[in-house]
């Protein structure tokens, strides 16, 4: 079979444009995504969702792949490993200093994401420290396995990306994004918007018991990257109908195969299918973390981190569906209330200029 017999699967509808590139995007995120999945669940590491998520967020958000876009991947794995250590394993004992340090972190990385160049280097390390942090938080997690699990899922997702971009590059060659100016105070006002939110996040994490929460918590990490109140509203409104979409077709797997969703050989093609109409939605949508992404990042946490023998998802599914939505709705409150505060001063004002 011919890939531009394959391509006709996909091949969209009305006036949306499905480029060949598209297409190559695609397999890309499908193949990585399968390949993370059986090397984590053949392997049964302790911490499957980050050798899964780690290499579909790096092939869905970033298009391309070269040196620069490496090194901002491994640098900020590496140099979170080292900070995590200090900040839970010397910090710890001193709460107020901790959660100031954390929020110190937050506005550096949300403020290399606002500037542009090193977008991939905050974003990730926003990520890493969210997930490590939540992680580390609970004494009965082992702090090696997580930081070399950490280490080594960034390894593979750089190497698996390089290979796809090998195997399946793009026709074309892809122009640049866009750059977009911004003023100083809507800079202050993007990095302390987000590094708050964010840290608020982490200080209720940290107070309520919810260590089997983590898909909350990614939720309302993830509505942060737009950076701007209006940004998150719609970030969340596709990030709740992405996870939807999402639990809906694992309650449907689950209930295809019944007894028998413990062998990789009848789960794998059907979680195939799954990234493959998640890939193609999210880059046809073109507007970064959207449905198609919030549904494939909903796949690969649910089956990279509940896909063991015997092991049931059909709780997990709907406990993921009524907590993402209870922490969508508190994170925009704290958006919003945020917004409203850093506008009252000119040095940290959002003002979008209207086109004449």
């Amino acid at each position: 079979m011919s890939i531009n017999t394959l391509a006709r699967v996909f091949t969209p509808h009305d006036n949306i444009v499905f480029t060949a590139n598209d297409f190559r995007q695609t397999l890309r995120i499908v193949v990585a995504g399968v390949m993370a999945l059986s090397l984590s669940s053949f392997y049964n590491v302790q911490y499957g969702v980050f050798f899964v998520v780690y290499p579909i967020m790096l092939l869905s958000l970033v298009p391309v792949f070269n040196r620069h876009v490496a090194k901002q991947f491994i640098f900020s794995a590496a140099i979170n490993c080292v900070e995590m250590v200090l900040i839970i394993g010397w910090l710890s004992q001193w709460p107020l200093i901790m959660t100031g340090v954390v929020f110190a972190l937050y506005v550096m990385r949300f403020r290399f994401m606002s500037k542009g160049p090193l977008f991939l280097f905050g974003s990730m390390g926003v990520v890493c420290q969210s997930t490590m942090l939540n992680f580390m938080s609970y004494p009965t997690n082992d702090w090696h396995t997580l930081l070399f699990s950490n280490m080594e899922a960034s390894v593979l997702a750089v190497c698996l990306s390089a290979l796809m971009h090998y195997l399946l590059s793009d026709v074309e060659p892809r122009g640049r994004p866009p750059l977009i100016e911004k003023d100083a105070a809507r800079v202050r006002h993007e990095s302390l918007l987000s590094g708050t939110v964010a840290t608020l996040n982490f200080v209720v994490f940290q107070m309520c018991d919810l260590s089997d929460s983590l898909s909350a918590l990614m939720a309302g990490i993830l509505i942060l990257f737009p950076m701007s109140y209006r940004g998150a509203v719609l970030s969340s409104i596709w990030r709740v109908v992405g996870v939807v979409l999402g639990c809906l077709y694992i309650l449907v797997v689950q209930l295809v195969l019944y007894d028998h969703s413990s062998h990789m050989l009848l789960m794998m093609p059907l979680i195939a299918l799954g990234f493959a109409f998640s890939a193609r939605l999210h880059v046809m949508e073109k507007v970064g973390a959207g449905v198609g992404f919030s549904c494939i990042t909903t796949l690969g946490i649910m089956f990279g981190q509940n896909m063991h023998p015997d092991k049931d998802l059909v709780f997990s599914d709907l406990y993921r569906i009524s907590s993402v939505t209870v922490s969508l709705l508190i994170t925009l409150t704290m958006v919003f209330l945020v917004h409203l505060i850093l506008n009252r001063f000119a040095a940290t004002r959002y003002v979008v200029e209207q086109s004449k």
